[in-house]
This record gives structure tokens, C-alpha cells and sequence, in this order.
């Protein structure tokens, strides 16, 4: 725990009143930076006057108050980040994530005091956010990277308590998962194949069958392709930080996966190889380490997944589609879960860490699949479902039929309701 120690830089009585003014000093145990702060006292006396400053200055060095208040939300946020930065325990797409969310957090309430942030002030900034427009889990995002910060901001001693431990986020509502119908997905496929070698129509086609999401195939190298098994292996991935983007690590051992191809995604890869070594042979360089839509050279260089994006939405506007290159992974989730694949296989494909997060995504995203399934269901019973219901339905009759009774019978059945006492 930070130790913060005060010294008494001034204290005098307001003239006529009962009143001090008191000035300390610490030293800011996050930039080591010496801090004034003024406080002001009641007392009749000097004497009192001096043991009432005492008691504040035991009371601030307890809880740590002296930084939280000299230092508002928005000087701590980013010194916050900037130690984050430094400790190396985060990723350079992950620091920017973190400053675009701190941006929030201030935008709304950078303005308090470190150590006079309220529960108030956590909800007023999520309902602001809400107000104009963010979705909830935009908001959540910076609630997160508040609580986190704020929690560290207590680990050290300089505040007391944290209140986003007593406020919650919105409910994130489910986003629904935007899919092409077969029609629409066999247009863009056959689009996609009429524009290629183009590296746009590659990764379409590398999408929309194997489910790699746009970062994955901008990063696939030739020395990816397995020729034997006919696939490729997802080794990389792209994180975007402050410089722009940079070839990384795949987060999770999950992601790195092989991926087997169609035949015509494998023999497409496999001229267009053959086409690349041709021309990085001149060079006296192998294929195995360009990349496979990127530049042909020495200095091989990604497709730039910014442009690809771009280049996806030209293209989707040009033919009428309404969907984002993500879209593709969608799709390709979506018809192979409809088409009854395992869905531990769907998970392998797309690289999750669990099947729950597939089944989380992608469980109602195919209505007309539930009701194919009904067949599947009847198939589970040895039984003729018809003959249960006698064959085919009758259709209802019109009317309830009439009951007839005989005088006689209407007379027996009189005489024993009035022995059983059911007449008067």
C-alpha cells in the first residue's frame, strides 16, 4: 500500500471568525510529483485549531485522501493506462482498447476528484452514455476499465472504497447474428470467383468456407497450406494499436487450428502458390513465408484488414448485400449448424474456446432448421406416428349428437336418484 505522508504548509485563522485555513502538501505517489492541498477547519483556539489539523492529517494518511483530492478522474485514468502500458502485462491492441474506453469514462466525469467519485457519479455516467445513443455493451466496456482502475486506486491506498462495486452496466441485449440466406450466399460466392485472383475475391471465398474471421485470412501465409492434408493451419493473428496493425500471437491455444479446404478453395490457393513462387524465385526467396493476399516480394506486406473492410463494403453495395465482411463467419457457422454438423466440429472450424460460446451465438439463428428437426424427432420412435391417431384425422362432426331415452328408462332412473336422496 502506498504510504502518504503530509506536511503543514500554512495554517491561518480568517479574520473575525472561528474559521482556518490550513494548507498541506504530499507527494503524489503516482507521478512523485509534490501536491498542495487547502483544507478548512472550525475552531475557537490555536491550540484547538493545531489538534484539529493533526486529527485531518492522521485522517487523509488512512485513507489515502490526499491524492484523491488533488487529482481529478481524468489525470488518474490516464496515468492509469500509462502504468498498465509499462507493466507489459497487456497487449498494444489492448492499451488502445483501453484508451478509447478511459476516453468515455472522462468525456462524462473526468472532471471529479479521484477521491469524491460517488456511486451517483459510476450510474450518471452509464445513463449519459445510454442517453446518447451507446449501445450497452459500449457502456460496459468503460464501466469495466473504471472498476478495474479504481480497484488498483484502493490496492495503493488512494481511495477508500471503490464505488463501481455497488453500481451495475446495462443488460447487454443479444445482437442478432446476420447470416445470407443459400441465395444470397451462393451469389456472392460465384461474384467472388468471377473477380479472382484478386485478393478480394480470395478472401471471400476463404470466409464463407471456412469461417476465418478477416484478420485471420489478411495474416495466412503459403507455408500455412498443408498440401497432404489438403488444409491450412491458422497460426497468427493481427492486433491494431496506436501505430496501426501488427502481426501477433492467436489469444487463445484454441484459435490456432487446421482448417480443411473445399476443392476448389484448395486448387485456387494452389495456382495462385505456384504463381507467387514463380515470382519471389526471382528474388532467390521461398513462397512459404508471403503472404498468401498480400504483396509478392521480399518484404511481404498483409492485406491491410482496414482496406479489406472497405473494399467488402464497396462490393456489397455494388451487388445489394447488406452485411459485414464479420457476416461471412456468420454464414459459414450458420449453414454448417443447419446442415447438422457436430457442433464441436463448428467449434474447431471457427476456433471458440468452448462449444457454449458456439451454441451461446448461434443456437436460434435458423428457424427453418428447428422445424426440419421435427422429422428427426418421429425418426427417434419405432412407430408409425399416423397409426397412432388412427389413420388419417376425421374431420369433426358438425353437431353434438342428441341422446334418447325410453319413457321407461327415464322412469327407473327417477325412482333411484330419489332413493340415493338427490330429489326432493
Amino acid at each position: 500500500m502506498a504510504e502518504l505522508r503530509y506536511t503543514t504548509r500554512s495554517m491561518r485563522r480568517r479574520r473575525r471568525t472561528d474559521k482556518w485555513e490550513v494548507t498541506l502538501s504530499h507527494t503524489n505517489p503516482m507521478a512523485g510529483e509534490t501536491v498542495r492541498t487547502f483544507h478548512t477547519i472550525e475552531a475557537k483556539t490555536e491550540k484547538q485549531a493545531k489538534r484539529k489539523r493533526d486529527e485531518l492529517i492522521l485522517d487523509l494518511e488512512r485513507r489515502g485522501g490526499a491524492l484523491a483530492s488533488s487529482l481529478t478522474l481524468a489525470e488518474f485514468m490516464e496515468r492509469f493506462v500509462d502504468y498498465k502500458e509499462e507493466s507489459g502485462t497487456i497487449e498494444p491492441s489492448t492499451v488502445r482498447g483501453y484508451r478509447a474506453e478511459a476516453h468515455s469514462i472522462v468525456r462524462y466525469i473526468g472532471e471529479v476528484r479521484l477521491g469524491a467519485v460517488t456511486i451517483a457519479d459510476v450510474n450518471d455516467f452509464m445513463a449519459r452514455m445510454s442517453a446518447d445513443g451507446y449501445a450497452p455493451k459500449s457502456v460496459a466496456k468503460p464501466f469495466r476499465l473504471l472498476k478495474q482502475a479504481l480497484k488498483w486506486a484502493q490496492a495503493q491506498g488512494l481511495i477508500a472504497k471503490n464505488p463501481c462495486d455497488f453500481c451495475k452496466p446495462l443488460k447487454r441485449v443479444k445482437t442478432p447474428v446476420n447470416a445470407l440466406c443459400t441465395e444470397d450466399r451462393t451469389r456472392m460466392l460465384r461474384l467472388a470467383v468471377a473477380g479472382q485472383p484478386q485478393p478480394l475475391g480470395v478472401a471471400v471465398e476463404l470466409s464463407l468456407t471456412t469461417g476465418m474471421r478477416r484478420g485471420k485470412v489478411c495474416v495466412l501465409r503459403w507455408g500455412d497450406i498443408d498440401d497432404a492434408e489438403r488444409s491450412i493451419t491458422v497460426r497468427r493473428a493481427l492486433g491494431n494499436a496506436e501505430g496501426g496493425f501488427y502481426v501477433k500471437e492467436p489469444k487463445t491455444q484454441s484459435s490456432v487450428r487446421t482448417i480443411p479446404l473445399t476443392r476448389h478453395t484448395w486448387e485456387l490457393l494452389s495456382s495462385m502458390r505456384a504463381e507467387a513462387a514463380r515470382q519471389l524465385a526471382a528474388f532467390g526467396l521461398s513462397a512459404a513465408d508471403a503472404y498468401v493476399l498480400g504483396t509478392q516480394e521480399p518484404d511481404s506486406r498483409p492485406y491491410n484488414p482496414t482496406q479489406l473492410g472497405k473494399d467488402f463494403a464497396a462490393f456489397c453495395r455494388m451487388n445489394g448485400f447488406k452485411c459485414a465482411f464479420h457476416d461471412l463467419r456468420h454464414t459459414f457457422a450458420t449453414m454448417m449448424i443447419a446442415k447438422g454438423v457436430d457442433v464441436r466440429t463448428v467449434v474447431s472450424y471457427l476456433g471458440h474456446a468452448s462449444v457454449s460460446m458456439t451454441l451461446d451465438i448461434y443456437a436460434d439463428v435458423d428457424p427453418d432448421a428447428k422445424k426440419a428437426a421435427v422429422s428427426k424427432v418421429q425418426d427417434c420412435f419405432d412407430v408409425d406416428f399416423d397409426d397412432l391417431l388412427g389413420g388419417t384425422p376425421q374431420p369433426a362432426q358438425a353437431a353434438t349428437p342428441t341422446l334418447t331415452f325410453t319413457v321407461e328408462q327415464l322412469e327407473a332412473m327417477l325412482v333411484q336418484a330419489k332413493a340415493q336422496g338427490a330429489v326432493a
